[in-house]
């Protein structure tokens, strides 16, 4: 099949290309190419299919579970120009990747997973092999126990990178205090310096590492050698979302502060994430008062349409916006998607760039409520090629089922 008529994002500018998909594969990039079966996309955008490094999809193991499905949120991946999700399993605990994998299996979006572990251990050894990332939390969570020697062996030890929520638990614990009120104190107790504090003492210890949803300018300043990820909700919402009476609805760890810190530094930035977690209003709701909140917002399906705004409304290149959403978290988790190259996976969006929507919990595919209500989006993806099948057709998800994918190097 040959995709004729597009304009794709190179580091030169937009050039006009056609794509011959073969398979599950792209077979040639040119112009002007033959081919019996040929679409014509009448001068749309050409992209990677997007790559989300950051998601918690159908999230069990916490004491407040996720209201998604793993087909509901791969879903709304599809209608946002997804087609590979990177979700995230226990190497020493339950789920596992073997049962993570399972949970999958009616994903409509390709998967992958990293890899939660607190130290090194045969089981972190052998699913590294298949995986290129280890998740290592500095706070606790679930079963893990973090400390600093561990971070250290798994550095020391891995073929790949360690992926860090940087929060200093120590200071977040002291700030607290025993405190109790309104949702702002979550923003008060995990100030800035909770975060780049604790990027300051890991910085020594990792050989190859990524800071996970990174929040504060001042991360991208003293994280070194470091890789950074930052995500859609800290790039667009900000502190006053604590004067809303339904701030309890807003919250995340670490908690939005100021984005333009970030748009100021995002040449430090290598990949935008959502840290996507679906919660319908019902569950928020439940929990209002610190510290008893639900942390976490639903974001898979906008990521692409929303980062892509702010580039044209910013006036930025936009292939810089597809290396933050497709090609470098691709590259960074050693994955044969999202770039346009001849023998990568046929996983491409066509995006119309001349349309404008307004997000609302009624037109798009995540929660019963968004935190995006009524930002202005230029453009939408028409159409979405996944493993070289056609998986959502003006507006119109067919669904079938992605595959695993491993690291590919």
């Amino acid at each position: 099949m040959i995709i004729s008529n597009v304009k794709t994002p190179t580091p030169q500018g937009i050039i006009e290309v056609d794509v011959e998909i073969e398979g599950e594969r792209i077979r040639k990039i040119g112009k002007s190419l033959n081919g019996q079966e040929r679409r014509d996309f009448h001068g749309m955008l050409l992209l990677p299919g997007g790559v989300d490094n950051h998601v918690h999809i159908f999230k069990r193991y916490l004491k407040v579970p996720t209201t998604d499905t793993v087909k509901e949120s791969t879903i709304a991946s599809i209608y946002g120009g997804t087609t590979t999700v990177i979700d995230f399993a226990f190497a020493d605990h339950s789920p596992n990747v073997e049962e993570r994998t399972s949970q999958f299996s009616e994903s409509v979006t390709n998967y992958s997973f990293h890899v939660f572990a607190d130290d090194w251990s045969e089981n972190v050894r052998k699913y590294s092999e298949s995986f290129n990332s280890v998740k290592y939390m500095m706070v606790k969570y679930a079963d893990l126990n973090p400390s600093l020697e561990g971070i250290k062996r798994i550095s020391d030890n891995l073929r790949g990178y360690v992926m860090v929520h940087a929060e200093d638990e120590e200071l977040i614990s002291a700030l607290s205090s025993n405190r109790r009120g309104p949702p702002i104190l979550h923003a008060e107790v995990r100030r800035d310096e909770t975060e780049w504090a604790a990027v300051g003492r890991v910085v020594p210890l990792i050989r190859k590492g990524l800071i996970a949803h990174v929040s504060s300018g001042t991360t991208l300043d003293v994280k070194g050698h470091l890789l950074a990820e930052t995500t859609l909700h800290h790039l667009i919402l900000d502190r006053k979302v604590y004067e809303r009476k339904d701030a309890h609805r807003f919250v995340t760890s670490p908690p939005v502060r100021d984005p333009e810190e970030l748009w100021r530094r995002i040449d430090k930035v290598s990949m935008i994430g959502t840290d996507h977690n679906w919660f319908d209003a019902e569950v928020k709701d439940a929990h209002r008062e610190f510290p008893d909140l639900v942390p976490g917002l639903p974001g898979v399906e906008l990521r692409l349409p929303m980062v892509l705004t702010e580039f044209m409304k910013r006036g930025l290149p936009l292939y810089r916006a597809v290396e933050l959403l497709s090609i470098n978290p691709a590259i960074i988790n050693a994955l044969d998607t999202g770039r346009l190259e001849e023998g990568f996976r046929a996983d491409l969006v066509i995006y119309n760039p001349n349309v404008k929507w307004r997000v609302s919990a009624n037109n798009t595919h995540m929660a019963d409520w968004t935190p995006y209500e009524g930002y202005e989006v230029t453009g939408r993806p028409e159409y979405v090629f996944r493993n070289g099948e056609l998986v959502l057709e003006q507006g119109e998800v067919h669904e079938s089922k992605g595959k695993l994918l491993k690291r590919n190097d």
